[in-house]
This record gives C-alpha cells, sequence and structure tokens, in this order.
C-alpha cells in the first residue's frame, strides 16, 4: 500500500491555537485535571489531523482519506487501470494585509502540484510542493509500484 500524505488538514492559525490552549490549559491541572486532558486532545487533533491518498496496486483500490489521531477515514473505491501521474506547475499568491493601513503584501511562490489519472478520466490532486525533486522522490514508489512513468508538465 502507498500512503501518499497530502498535507495538514487545519490551517497554522487554528493549529496555533490549539498549542497556545494547550499550554494554557496545563495551568487548570491542579485546579481541574479535565479541563486539562479535555483541552489537550482537542488540541492534539488539530496539532495531527491530515489528509491524504492511499493506493494499494495489489487489489486496484484506493481512497482519500481523512486522519484523525492517526486513524483513516475515507471509502475504498476501485480502479481499473491508472492512466498518468503527471506534475503541473502553478503560481500561487497570497496577499496580506496589515491591520492598522491600508497597504499590502502579495507573496507569489512557485508550486508543483502532482495528480493522478484514471482510466475512467478521474483524476486525483495528490501533492502540492514547493520544490520539484521532493515531489519526484514521494511520486517514484508509486510510479514503480503501478508500472506507469511520471509526466512532467513543468
Amino acid at each position: 500500500m502507498i500512503d501518499i500524505r497530502f498535507g495538514l488538514l487545519l490551517p497554522w492559525t487554528f493549529r496555533l491555537l490549539a498549542a497556545c490552549a494547550m499550554i494554557l490549559g496545563l495551568s487548570a491541572w491542579q485546579t481541574n485535571p479535565w479541563v486539562t486532558v479535555v483541552i489537550g486532545v482537542v488540541g492534539f487533533f488539530a496539532l495531527v489531523a491530515h489528509e491524504g491518498t492511499e493506493i494499494n496496486p495489489a487489489t486496484k483500490t484506493y481512497r482519500e482519506y481523512t486522519s484523525f489521531f492517526f486513524f483513516k477515514t475515507g471509502r475504498f473505491k476501485s480502479y481499473t487501470e491508472i492512466e498518468l501521474i503527471f506534475i503541473n506547475r502553478a503560481m500561487e499568491s497570497q496577499q496580506m494585509y496589515t491591520a492598522h493601513t491600508t497597504h499590502s503584501s502579495t507573496f507569489e511562490n512557485m508550486v508543483y502540484n502532482a495528480y493522478l489519472k484514471f482510466s475512467n478520466g478521474e483524476k486525483i490532486h495528490l501533492q502540492k510542493i514547493k520544490n520539484k525533486e521532493k515531489l519526484m522522490a514521494v511520486l517514484k514508489p508509486l510510479s514503480e509500484a503501478v508500472q506507469v512513468e511520471v509526466t512532467d508538465n513543468t
């Protein structure tokens, strides 16, 4: 089974709030330990929740999953054949505004997206990463297992 982890489920702001809540929750340990446990579990959930895709070439099944506490949820679907694994390049921009003025800054990054295309035409977004070599390293085990070359459209 090949597991390609897409990324964390929650944005960084929620993860930061969860980490802060966990630290503040420790202060309640002496007075009410259950509050600390509940905040700790919820905070841990926010920090480790992620999503990805699992592909089993032996049984020709795949699933797009969401992982909570390292338990993966998602239904397996069957496929007849993987037609194509390909990489596209995209420009990603983010505009940030300051709190007190009307000035803004735009940050632009080049990202590489990996997709999987099945013979029925369905496409799955496997991963998005800024470094093309790292993306190729992630896709290599999948490419070898399903015996389909990675097409580079960049």
